[in-house]
């Protein structure tokens, strides 16, 4: 069902490139791996800026993960839960799951099995969306709802919901350390943008849609 429910996502959803994880990048990482890559687009402007030798991607869609083939070095079709099982210890410098633990089974198995391919000193960035927004309190606190939509934060492929402190927490174990997070940047001129402005800040997290967090493998 999960599946079926991809394959019915819009083509856009699989071909942004994530410009909004470049700040937390490290200036160079030999080997990539992104763990629902898409089309590849994101690994593919990682490599045309430098920043890494070579990209390997896990994506469940095949149409996409067909894609990804033209730009990718490597690609693994499937389900990166047992796929990420398969993969040899030490074996990446970078670890891209943007979008992706809300939609597992087991989240925390997942990130435990990222540590282990891990290279010591090696980088985690994970983007997780934010169910403690205004948009989704004010739904569940006065008319009671608590509705799925095609996409955003209430997708209906989401099985795990997170907050800023849960979602820091786990990336938090015994083999790696958060040691940095931002607030997903709001869309040009948009009301999250204006409100955020006029109150000086004051309301960000509730305003924010997603945190995007770095974790690095001790």
């Amino acid at each position: 069902m999960i599946i079926q429910n991809y394959n019915q996502k819009e083509e856009t959803y699989f071909n942004n490139v994530r410009l909004d994880i470049l700040p937390l990048l490290p200036k160079y990482s030999k080997s990539v791996l992104e763990i629902g890559c898409g089309n590849g687009a994101t690994l593919e402007h990682i490599k045309a800026q430098g920043k890494c030798k070579e990209t390997t991607g896990i994506e469940l869609t095949e149409y996409a993960a067909f894609e990804a083939k033209k730009s990718i070095d490597y690609t693994l079709i499937g389900d990166a839960e047992e796929i990420i099982k398969t993969i040899e210890s030490d074996s990446y410098d970078l670890v891209l799951c943007l979008d992706i633990l809300e939609h597992l089974v087991d989240p925390w198995l997942m990130i435990e099995q990222i540590s282990r391919i891990l290279k010591k000193g090696g980088v985690l960035i994970s983007s997780i969306p934010n169910i403690r927004t205004i948009k989704v309190i004010s739904k569940l606190a006065f008319p009671g709802k608590f509705e799925y939509a095609n996409s955003g934060i209430m997708d209906k492929t989401h099985l795990r919901f997170f907050t800023k402190t849960s979602a820091i927490e786990l990336l938090s174990t015994d083999s790696l350390e958060v040691d940095r997070w931002i607030h997903s940047p709001f869309a040009e001129r948009s009301k999250s943008s204006i409100f955020n402005t006029i109150t000086f800040g004051c309301f960000r997290d509730l305003l924010t849609e997603q945190y995007l967090i770095r974790a690095v493998k001790k």
